[in-house]
C-alpha cells in the first residue's frame, strides 16, 4: 500500500472509496449516540439530587450543562422524580433505537464492502493478460484472494470500530469540557500520555502482521503444489518431506501471531489501571491545588471516565486495526499488479468469425534475450489443418499462444481476415476458440456441465451431448455411470482415469462447434485405439474449423494440409506429411523413430 495511504486519513479516505457517503451517516449516527449517552449520563446527577430531597441544588454540579434542567422549566414540566425518571426512560429508549439502526445499518455496509471487493478481484482475475498471469505468484494470488481478504474485512470492521470510539472520545470530552473545562484538561493530559505506550504496540503489531502475510503468501503457495503433485509425492513417499515445509511455516506462523498476542495483552491488562490512574491523580490536583468541591466535579468525572474507557478500547481497536493492514497492503497490491497486466481493452474492433490466419515477422523472447520464436511467416487458410512439429523448446505451444490471442509477440503482427489480431477485442476472436491441451482440464462437478460448460440441460442440449461423447469413445463409460450424465468427476477429474479426462476435455471443445481448434498434445495421454477414433472425429470436422495441432505423436497428423517443422524458433521445412518426408532428413528421422 502506498505511504499516502497508510495514515489514518489516508484509510479513511481508503475505506471511503469502497462504502461511499455512507461513512458520513454512519459518523453521525455515532455522534448522536455519543450525545444522547453524554445527556443520559449527566441527569443521573440531579436525578440523584432529586430522589434525596435536594430539588434546588440538582443542577449546580452540571456547571454548563445546566441547560438541561433549565429545560424542563421552559417547557412548564415540574422537575419531580417521575417525570425525572420518564425523561430517562424517553431517552435512553430513543438511544436503543438509534443503537439498533446504527447496528443495521453497518452490518449492510460490511455485505455490501466485501461483495463490491470480491468483484473487484473477480474483474481484475478477468482482465488478467495470459502473459501477466505468468509472471505472477500463484500462492500469494489465492492467498490474498481468500485469507488477506478476510483481513482486509477485518481491518474494515476495526478501523470503523476505532472511528465509532473515537468519535464516542470526543463528544464525552466536549460535553465534559462543557461541564467543567479545567478538569478536563487535565484529563485530557493524562490521556494523552497514556497514548505513547500504544504508540510502540501499533508499531511493533503492524511490523509482525507483515510478516505473517508474508508467511501466508508461502503456505498457500506451498499447498497448492503439494494438491497439484499429490499423486507424484504419494507414490514416491515425497509427501512426508514436503509436508515438513508446511509445517515449518504453520509454527513460524504461530509465533508470530503469539507475539502479538502478548503485546496485545499487555495493552489490553493495562487498561483500566491507566484509566483509574490518570482519573485518580486529577482528582487530587482539583482538589489540591484549585479548591474545587467534588460535587463540582463529578459529572466531568463520570463523562471522563467513559471517555477514558473508549480512549483505551480506541487504542486497543486501532492495534487490532494494525494487525489486518497488511490484508489492505495486499489486497491493494495485487490489483495494482492486475492492473499492470491487464489485457488492453481499449479496441472497438472485433473478430466475429475466424477466416484466414496471417503469422507475419512475429518474434518473441523471454528475460530479454532467450529468443523462442525467430521472424515466423506463414499463413493458415479458413478450414485448413497445420500442425507445428519439432523437439521440445523450439517454440511450438509459445506460437500456437500467439495465434490463439495469448501471448503478445515482441514484434510482428498476426492477422485474422486482414485485421490485426492484437489490436482488436481479444475476448470476442477467443470466444471461437476450442484450446486442448496434454493436461486435461476437467472442473468438479458433473460430465454434462464439463462437457457444455453449464449450458441449460434442455432435450436439444442433451442430444448434442450425447451425440459429442459417442464422438470421442465416451458411450460406453457414461452408459456405465451410475447417474449418467450427472455424475460428478471430482477435483481435477480425480474420478476417472487419465485418457478419459483427456477425452472429456475434447469433447468440450468439439461441443462448442468453434472456428479454430487448438490441440496441444491431446491425444498423447490415450491409448491407440482410443486416439485412432478421436483421429476419426477429428478429420470429421476437417474443412468443417481450422485446426491447429501440436503433435510429438505424428501418426496424429498424417492427414493435415500442412506441417510446418521447427527448431529453436524457425520454421526451417514445411509440406504435407509426404512432401516433409522426402525432403526434411530431419522429419523423416522423427518418422522411422516412431515407426509411423
Amino acid at each position: 500500500m502506498k505511504k499516502k495511504k497508510e495514515s489514518k486519513i489516508g484509510y479513511f479516505s481508503y475505506f471511503k472509496g469502497i462504502i461511499g457517503w455512507h461513512v458520513y451517516s454512519y459518523i453521525f449516527l455515532n455522534i448522536l449516540l455519543g450525545f444522547l449517552d453524554g445527556i443520559g449520563l449527566a441527569f443521573f446527577v440531579p436525578l440523584l439530587s432529586i430522589a434525596s430531597g435536594d430539588v434546588n441544588k440538582s443542577g449546580d454540579s452540571l456547571g454548563k450543562l445546566e441547560f438541561i434542567i433549565e429545560g424542563f422549566d421552559k417547557l412548564g414540566i415540574e422537575l419531580n422524580l417521575t417525570n425525572a425518571l420518564l425523561f430517562l426512560t424517553f431517552l435512553f429508549g430513543f438511544k436503543g433505537i438509534i443503537y439498533y439502526f446504527r447496528i443495521i445499518y453497518f452490518s449492510k455496509l460490511q455485505l455490501n464492502a466485501i461483495s463490491k471487493l470480491r468483484m473487484k478481484l473477480v474483474t481484475g482475475l478477468e482482465s488478467l493478460s495470459y502473459s501477466g498471469f505468468t509472471k505472477l505468484d500463484l500462492g500469494r494470488i489465492q492467498n490474498t484472494m481468500i485469507g488477506e481478504l478476510g483481513k482486509l474485512m477485518g481491518a474494515f470492521n476495526s478501523y470503523f470500530g476505532a472511528l465509532q470510539h473515537l468519535i464516542m472520545l470526543l463528544t464525552y470530552i466536549g460535553l465534559a469540557f462543557f461541564s467543567n473545562w479545567r478538569f478536563a484538561i487535565l484529563v485530557a493530559i493524562g490521556g494523552a500520555l497514556s497514548n505513547i505506550l500504544y504508540k510502540f504496540v501499533n508499531k511493533y503489531t503492524k511490523q509482525k502482521a507483515r510478516e505473517i502475510s508474508k508467511k501466508g503468501h508461502d503456505f498457500n503457495g506451498l499447498l497448492i503444489q503439494a494438491l497439484h503433485n499429490f499423486k507424484y509425492l504419494k507414490a514416491t513417499n515425497y509427501l512426508p518431506s514436503f509436508s515438513k515445509k508446511l509445517e515449518t511455516n504453520i509454527y513460524e506462523q504461530k509465533d508470530l501471531n503469539f507475539k502479538i498476542s502478548k503485546v496485545g495483552g499487555i495493552a489490553e491488562s493495562l487498561r483500566e489501571p491507566m484509566i483509574i490512574t490518570i482519573i485518580a491523580v486529577v482528582i487530587m490536583i482539583q482538589l489540591a491545588f484549585f479548591n474545587n468541591s467534588f460535587s463540582s466535579i463529578i459529572v466531568s468525572l463520570l463523562l471522563f471516565y467513559r471517555a477514558l474507557a473508549h480512549l483505551v478500547t480506541l487504542q486497543n481497536t486501532w492495534n487490532g486495526f494494525l494487525v489486518s493492514t497488511s490484508g489492505v497492503e495486499s489486497f491493494n497490491t495485487l490489483m495494482d499488479e492486475f492492473k499492470d497486466y491487464q489485457e488492453n481493452q481499449t479496441y472497438s474492433e472485433t473478430i466475429d468469425n475466424i477466416g484466414d490466419i496471417e503469422i507475419k515477422n512475429i518474434n518473441l523472447s523471454f528475460d530479454g534475450d532467450k529468443k523462442v520464436l525467430d521472424n515466423i511467416n506463414f499463413t493458415i487458410k479458413k478450414n485448413t489443418s497445420v500442425a507445428f512439429v519439432g523437439e521440445s523448446g523450439a517454440g511450438k505451444t509459445t506460437l500456437a499462444n500467439i495465434i490463439s490471442g495469448l501471448q503478445h509477440p515482441d514484434s510482428g503482427e498476426v492477422l485474422v481476415d486482414g485485421k490485426s489480431l492484437y489490436k482488436t477485442r481479444l475476448g470476442a476472436y477467443r470466444s471461437h476458440i476450442g484450446y486442448i491441451t496434454q493436461e486435461p482440464v476437467i472442473f468438479d462437478d458433473t460430465v454434462f456441465n464439463n462437457v457444455t460448460f453449464w449450458s441449460t440441460k434442455n432435450e436439444t442440449n442433451l442430444n448434442r451431448f450425447r451425440d459429442i461423447m459417442n464422438k470421442v469413445a465416451l458411450k460406453p463409460f457414461l452408459e456405465n455411470l451410475p447417474k449418467k450424465e450427472d455424475s460428478p468427476l471430482g477435483n481435477n477429474g480425480i474420478l476417472i482415469s487419465g485418457g478419459q479426462k483427456q477425452r472429456v476435455s475434447i469433447a468440450r471443445e468439439l461441443y462448442k462447434d468453434v472456428g479454430l481448434l487448438v490441440m496441444d498434445e491431446a491425444t498423447s495421454a490415450l491409448d491407440s485405439e482410443t486416439e485412432r477414433r478421436i483421429k476419426n472425429s477429428i478429420d470429421m470436422i476437417h474443412g468443417q474449423s481450422t485446426l491447429l495441432i501440436i503433435a510429438h505423436r505424428l501418426s496424429t497428423i498424417k492427414d493435415v494440409d500442412i506441417i510446418y517443422l521447427m527448431d529453436k524458433g524457425k520454421i526451417i521445412a514445411s509440406g504435407n506429411f509426404g512432401e516433409l518426408y522426402e525432403k526434411s532428413d530431419k522429419f523423416k528421422k522423427m518418422v522411422e523413430l516412431q515407426e509411423v
